[in-house]
């Protein structure tokens, strides 16, 4: 069915970014509200849009463009997408307008706040893989302010971390884009034909989408940036990245999957081979991902690092999923149930527990989980709406987690009994104890900060989160208990997204009502909060996570090994460097008595030429010397740069404490010196970021001339 709504949902928050500048005149506030405003509208634009797409299935419209036609449709899949998408955006804005309220950089973040939720819309609703490359390139990109929003040499690490996989990440896409493209494919609802021949080019360009999206949803592997970036950015951009935005990832893995590469029931046996294959590959990888994600996040002493890890580990759930439904292919109704429910579930409960510690944080200035303790009577409302996340998170009967991990549950095992794989009974038992593990993390998260009694003198008198933090938390609460409570009123909205990839919907108001009733789900939920809680305890009993985790189980930490291997190694070329530099000037003089002697003699030819190579010589020794000097001048600048960068830092860290300590204060001592800093920093920065970025767009041109020549 042909409808502009796909495209004008997306021009909502486009629409509001003008009106930032007007609003600003009235206040922090209103700028708040109007951010607020323009995410509630785009969920009430998108919910508009709901009956049309469970009635007619797709809905479709087009645009010109600059190199063609930008495509955009609406389907059961990206209307999920959607909801949840602008739902979570709107409560996370209005949390924002008060966590913000001292931060100084308030419009910088509402305007990329509507820029990242119109790339996240644009995302969902694409209706081909150039148009859905396009807005995920745009959501990388303007993500990245919210990673480096807060500022200092953790921001910059982790935003520079995030820049360079994002990068990556979308040349893999884009080539993979561009392969599928020339073999005849693209849209995302219709699967790439098997030309003879084409199984390697095939395999090449899934392996590229899949490693591509896997970058944003932080797959095993490719998630490294993900715990910076949530722990440098602030509470709410938090919650979007890692309850919205990763999500991205999934949903361009799902439709490479399932769409492009997935089989159907008159698929030839090779295609539907490589389908079976590729679907196997996801869910494995994602067994994967799910186990290290939970075991990392066990180890982690910092709220919003161990939420991170715990994303990773969630992400995990929705790729076993996805791949479960494509390897039951017409049959896989109940892995899309369970898949799509719990990427609603999910952004709902993890964006709740970002600003529910978000609020922790901002409230005692203190993230680190050995710090905390005894909050519970201080910010019981806050308290209140933790326990409902991490219930939800853990499984625990009556919320909203506990359906969907049920649900996946029972398509890993419909998979299993699918054609009889150990490898699969194995993927079931990850499944079940990083059930276990997930409970474990999230009660010692809720213990650390909330029970027991303090730990340390936070030196401020802790108060609890305003009206408009709790009324955004409290909105995100209550649909974790309904969708806990009476999970069937997705079921017109699941049934949608269900009837795109699989035969028949009819089961899925069953599969979402029958967890709550069944004595085995019942059972196994009991089950693995018990064992979690047991694990928790011993391992605060034990102390059995407080060591650091072995140097194998963190990327992160073998990365900083090669760094610094690295660095030994031109420290030690550097300790040579006083022989070397004797050694040189001996050389040096030596040549420069030599061409003395020689100017002396009479010019004959070969004399000629031995004296010309002898003065190149000495010429080379002189460039030599001169990039010595360079290296020096080098070594001093990125010296004094450095602890520029420290002097920044801390004279940010004391402004932040003063104005927290007397908001009333209006002039802060050496606050021009902190902009003169600022202002420099930025242009050193602007500068090297426009460098790289035009190096890579360059590469990216030079790439596409070698494509273009290869298929000439």
């Amino acid at each position: 069915m042909t409808h502009a709504g796909p495209m004008l949902v997306l021009l909502v928050p486009l629409a509001a970014i003008p009106l930032l500048w007007p609003a600003g005149r009235w206040g922090r506030v209103a700028m708040g509200w109007l951010v607020t405003l323009a995410s509630a509208a785009s969920f009430a634009a998108v919910a508009a849009m709901a009956p049309a797409v469970v009635a007619h299935g797709r809905l479709t419209v087009s645009v010109p463009g600059v190199l063609g036609r930008l495509g955009f449709a609406l389907d059961g899949v990206g209307l999920v997408f959607a909801l949840i998408t602008t739902f979570v955006w709107t409560c996370a804005s209005l949390y924002a307008i008060d966590y913000l309220q001292h931060d100084g950089k308030e419009r910088r973040y509402h305007l990329t706040s509507l820029l990242t939720l119109a790339a996240m819309i644009g995302i969902v609703v694409a209706s081909d893989l150039i148009t859905l490359y396009v807005f995920f390139e745009w959501l990388g990109l303007a993500a990245y302010l919210f990673v480096v929003h807060v500022g200092g040499r953790e921001a910059d690490r982790a935003g520079l971390k995030y820049l360079i996989l994002t990068l990556l990440g979308g040349f893999a896409v884009l080539t993979g884009a561009l392969i599928v493209q020339g073999m005849g494919g693209g849209e995302l609802g219709v699967a790439l034909a098997l030309e003879p021949g084409s199984e390697t080019m095939r395999w090449v360009a899934a392996a590229l989408l899949v490693l591509g999206f896997g970058v944003k949803a932080g797959v095993l592997g490719l998630h490294i940036w993900l715990p910076d970036a949530h722990t440098a950015a602030p509470a709410p951009a938090s919650a979007l990245l890692s309850g919205l935005m990763i999500k991205a990832g999934a949903y361009g893995i799902l439709r490479t999957v399932a769409g492009l590469f997935g089989g159907g029931p008159d698929a030839p046996p090779s295609l539907a081979l490589q389908a079976e294959t590729l679907a196997l590959a996801v869910l494995f990888l994602g067994s994967a991902t799910m186990f290290v994600g939970v075991v990392m996040a066990l180890w982690q002493n910092v709220a919003k690092r161990l939420l991170a890890y715990s994303s990773v580990s969630q992400m995990g759930f929705i790729l076993v999923g996805i791949g479960a439904a494509a390897y039951l292919a017409e049959g896989g109704s109940v892995g899309w149930t369970g898949t799509l429910l719990h990427v609603v579930n999910h952004a709902l409960f993890k964006g709740l527990l970002f600003l529910g510690l978000g609020a922790v944080i901002h409230a005692t200035g203190e993230g680190d989980l050995r710090r905390l303790g005894g909050l519970w009577r201080r910010m019981p409302w806050t308290f209140a709406f933790v326990v409902i996340a991490v219930g939800g998170i853990s499984g625990l009967p009556g919320l909203n987690g506990f359906v969907s991990k049920s649900v996946l549950h029972h398509a890993l095992a419909y998979a299993e009994g699918h054609h009889h794989l150990v490898a699969l009974q194995w993927a079931e038992w990850v499944f079940t104890i990083t059930t276990i593990g997930t409970a474990a993390a999230l009660i010692k998260l809720l213990a650390m900060t909330f029970l027991g009694s303090a730990r340390a003198d936070l030196g401020r008198p802790v108060h609890e989160a305003s009206w408009r933090m709790r009324l955004a938390m409290g909105a995100m609460a209550a649909a974790i208990v309904a969708l806990g409570l009476r999970p069937q009123l997705l079921a017109p909205v699941l049934a949608a997204g269900v009837e795109v990839y699989a035969a028949s919907s009819a089961g899925v108001l069953g599969y979402v009502t029958s967890p709550i009733g069944h004595a085995a789900d019942l059972r196994a939920a009991a089950t693995a909060l018990t064992l979690g809680a047991l694990v928790a305890w011993a391992s605060a009993r034990w102390r059995v996570f407080d060591r650091p985790p072995p140097v194998w189980l963190s990327l992160d930490r073998l990365l900083a090994l090669a760094i610094a291997a690295g660095t030994a190694a031109i420290r030690w070329g550097l300790a040579e460097r006083a022989a070397f530099e004797a050694s040189a000037r001996r050389l040096f003089e030596r040549e420069r008595d030599a061409v003395l002697a020689a100017t002396a003699r009479p010019p004959i030819v070969g004399r000629r030429l031995w004296l010309r190579l002898r003065v190149q010589t000495l010429a080379a020794i002189e460039r030599l010397a001169a990039n010595w000097e360079l290296a020096e001048r080098f070594t001093r600048q990125l010296g004094q740069r450095l602890d520029e960068s420290r002097r920044l830092d801390e004279s940010r860290r004391l402004q932040r404490e003063a104005r927290l300590a007397h908001p009333e204060a209006v002039v802060v001592p050496g606050s021009e010196e902190l902009r003169r800093a600022a202002r420099r920093r930025i242009q050193r920065d602007t500068r090297d970021l426009s460098l790289n970025v035009g190096v890579l767009f360059v590469v990216w041109l030079l790439f596409l001339g070698a494509l273009w020549i290869v298929a000439s």
